[in-house]
């Protein structure tokens, strides 16, 4: 009878969380740096489609402390997007446009890496990661089919599900600045 006891009391103290004390985990998560190619396909005379391929990278630093001792770690995520959006042209004159903008962008994850004092591990895929955004832009058409451009917007990530922690999850709304050269179809 008491040995049944004692063995009941054991498994209680197991199934208690265990707090580790001295414990602290610092999380920095730096921009994104994205570089991509944006075609534009005239659907009505003020009405574009959008699309393209974006590369972006995400890098994250992780600082774990333990009483006096640390681990550091530097995550990278490397992701190419397919945005999809609709531009609407506010005004143009002799080669100059304005316009706003909204769509969707699809992100997948092509690789990961943690490097970890000094040590790199390759980690398995996150999951996609969608966006989406709005924005204001202005355009010069250099030639008839190539244009120079800057787009101010937001954008938004929604969770995807993943344990990942990284830029999107910290800062889900997003500011971003882009610019570029744009191809222009069937002009």
């Amino acid at each position: 009878s008491d040995l049944s006891l004692n063995s009941n009391v054991a498994a209680a103290r197991i199934t208690e969380p265990i707090y580790l004390t001295g414990y602290e985990e610092r999380q920095h998560h730096r921009r994104p740096i994205s570089y991509g190619l944006t075609l534009s396909y005239p659907l009505t005379k003020r009405l574009s489609l959008t699309t393209g391929v974006v590369y972006s990278k995400l890098v994250s630093e992780f600082t774990q402390i333990m009483n006096s001792q640390q681990i550091q770690q530097e995550q990278t995520l490397h992701y190419v997007g397919v945005p999809i959006g609709l531009n609407f042209r506010l005004w143009s004159l002799k080669g100059f446009s304005a316009y706003i903008s909204g769509g969707v962008k699809a992100d997948w994850n092509v690789a990961t890496r943690m490097v970890t004092e000094g040590t790199t591990q390759e980690l398995g895929k996150d999951r996609l990661q969608w966006s989406f955004n709005g924005s204001a832009g202005a355009q010069y058409d250099i030639l008839p089919q190539l244009g120079l451009y800057v787009e101010p917007g937001l954008s938004y990530y929604p969770d995807n599900g993943s344990r990942l922690h990284n830029y999107f999850k910290d800062k889900p709304w997003s500011l971003s600045l882009q610019f570029g050269l744009r191809v222009n179809l069937n002009r």
